[in-house]
């Protein structure tokens, strides 16, 4: 871990450069889904970042520049695919460390203090979303004691789940 990197909340000016970030992480997954839902996925990311007041966007930075971020959303219910979906806990989304800032515990960082941000609201557990693309994550998410949490599971598009975790705090 470098003690150069130092985690700070993006201001609304900043979220241009957390969306290029994000992207640059997940475009690797652009080539393995269908591209109409590709395109909506990255529609969805788009407005999430830019415009969606609602949530903390928490940046890992060296310098100026912007090596990983996440989301940290409050407790939320919303239309998700063809139900509503509600949940009662913060919710850690769209953590993103492009693959030139991998392997040098940015990710780590990043959910410790989305969980750390979680513990101080008085939340006992932190939940997110991964799907069949994200292998990697789901196993990182996983290791760090992260388990499946169905009820707030959703179906964007017929046969793509996206799968609910939760972690007990």
């Amino acid at each position: 871990m470098n003690d150069q990197i130092r985690l700070t909340v993006a201001g609304m000016d900043e979220r241009p450069a957390v969306l290029a970030v994000t992207r640059a992480a997940y475009d690797e997954y652009a080539g393995k889904s269908d591209q109409s839902f590709w395109r909506m996925y990255e529609r969805s990311i788009e407005q999430t970042i830019l415009s969606d007041e609602t949530v903390t966007s928490i940046v890992a930075k060296s310098g100026t520049e912007i090596l990983g971020a996440v989301l940290y959303c409050p407790p939320y219910e919303k239309k998700m695919g063809d139900r509503v979906v509600k949940n009662p806990y913060p919710e850690m989304r769209l953590l993103a460390v492009p693959a030139k800032n991998r392997n040098r515990g940015i990710a780590a960082r990043l959910i410790e203090h989305c969980e750390l941000v979680a513990k101080q609201s008085g939340s006992k557990t932190m939940t997110l979303h991964t799907t069949v693309l994200m292998q990697t994550a789901k196993q990182m998410y996983e290791k760090r004691g992260y388990v499946k949490y169905p009820e707030i599971d959703f179906e964007p598009v017929p046969g793509f789940v996206v799968w609910g975790y939760r972690k007990e705090l």
